[in-house]
């Protein structure tokens, strides 16, 4: 018997500070890659096969600011 897809209406892609976000909402997918940085969160979605919701929430930059500590470069990156 055919399975339903779930219907992903917001998806939710980051470092680990997201894992847990929107849990209890159906139609809400979680990305989680721990410690990813701009550069390599790019070249991930690239690669990705991902789903096409109405909303993609972004989370990332906290761990570039560890070693860039330029506030006005990581955002200028993402």
């Amino acid at each position: 018997m055919p399975t339903k897809q779930k219907v992903t209406k917001c998806m939710v892609v980051g470092d680990s500070i997201v894992r847990n976000v929107g849990a209890e909402h159906a139609d809400t997918k979680v990305e989680c890659f721990p410690g990813i940085k701009n550069e390599q969160l790019h070249r991930v979605m690239e690669k990705s096969d991902l789903v096409s919701p109405e909303t993609v929430i972004f989370h990332v930059g906290t761990n570039d600011l560890r070693t860039t500590r330029n506030l006005d470069f990581v955002v200028g990156e993402v």
